[in-house]
C-alpha cells in the first residue's frame, strides 16, 4: 500500500471485513490492522492522515460492536456499505473522505479526485465538484 489511495483502500476493506464478520474485529485484529496501515506508507507519517487510520479503527470497532448485538445481527444487510451506514451513519465515511482530501492537496490525482467526489455525498450530502473535471479543477487552483 502507497500513499492516501491505499489508506482509502484499507479503510474500505477493513470496514468490509468487519462488516462480514463482526465477532472476528477485536482489539488484536484492529491493532494488527493499524500496524499494517501505518507500516505501509512512506516515513514521515503525516499526523493528519495517520490520526484519520486511527479514526477508522476506532469505528471499525463501534461498528463491529454494533452488529455483535444479537438484536441486531439478524438486520445486517448483505452490502458492507449498508451496514456502514446503518450502524455508524455519515460519520462512517468520515476517515475515507479526509484521508482522500489531505491526499488531493498534497499529491493530486484524477483517482483522489474521484474519491472524493464519491466519498463528499456520504458525509455532506450535497455533491462536490459536480461537472467539473480533474482538468479543470487542477487548473482552478
Amino acid at each position: 500500500m502507497s500513499g492516501h489511495l491505499g489508506v482509502v483502500a484499507a479503510i474500505d476493506a477493513l470496514f468490509e471485513r468487519v462488516a462480514a464478520d463482526p465477532g472476528a474485529c477485536g482489539d488484536e485484529m484492529l491493532s494488527t490492522w493499524l500496524q499494517d496501515t501505518l507500516g505501509g506508507l512512506e516515513p514521515p507519517v503525516d499526523r493528519a492522515l495517520a490520526r484519520e487510520v486511527r479514526r477508522a479503527a476506532r469505528l471499525a470497532g463501534r461498528l463491529a460492536r454494533y452488529w455483535n448485538d444479537p438484536e441486531r445481527a439478524a438486520r445486517l444487510p448483505a452490502d458492507w456499505r449498508q451496514a456502514v451506514d446503518a450502524a455508524l451513519g455519515s460519520t462512517g465515511w468520515a476517515p475515507s473522505l479526509q484521508a482522500a482530501l489531505l491526499g488531493l492537496e498534497s499529491e493530486p490525482s484524477a483517482a483522489l479526485f474521484e474519491e472524493v467526489r464519491r466519498r463528499w455525498p456520504q458525509v455532506h450530502f450535497a455533491p462536490w465538484m459536480e461537472g467539473v473535471t480533474f482538468e479543470e479543477w487542477r487548473a482552478a487552483r
